[in-house]
This record gives structure tokens, sequence and C-alpha cells, in this order.
């Protein structure tokens, strides 16, 4: 995955991210099923999109737990004005 797909992923919401690691994990299995069979030239793609799901899988966690801290923000901010 590219620097600029990566910064466009950032900004995409948690869902959207999700699905295009389900996307990437399709791919991966396709992309293996060739290896195994001799079809594809790169062989290195594989390992490629399984670092493109590690990089996807880091943020969306990271997207996690940034809308958990937020949560519990408001949370906080609704007791101490009650």
């Amino acid at each position: 995955m590219k620097n600029k797909d990566l910064q466009e992923l950032k900004t995409k919401s948690l869902k959207e991210v999700r699905g295009s690691i389900s996307t990437l994990e399709k791919e991966m299995v396709n992309a293996t099923l060739e290896l195994k069979m001799g079809k594809i030239k790169n062989v290195h793609q594989v390992a490629q999109i399984k670092r493109s799901i590690a990089q996807g899988q880091t943020i969306a966690r990271m997207k996690e737990i940034l809308e958990k801290e937020n949560q519990e923000k408001i949370k906080g901010v609704k007791d101490a004005a009650n």
C-alpha cells in the first residue's frame, strides 16, 4: 500500500476501513491460490497484500481506540454536568 492509499484510509470511517480490509483478504486468497498453481509471475504480491492488511488493521484498531476514548470523555462530561 502506498503512502497516498494509507492517508486515504486514515480519513475513512471505521466501517469503510473494515470493508477495504475484507477486500484485501479476498485478494490475498486469490493471489495465494494463483501462486500455488503457478499462474502469477510476481511472487512477492502475497507478502505485499499481507502487509497492506496489517496496515489496515492497525488503522482500524487506532480508530476503535479513539472512538472509545471519545465516548468515555462524553460520558464523563455528561456525568459532571449532572
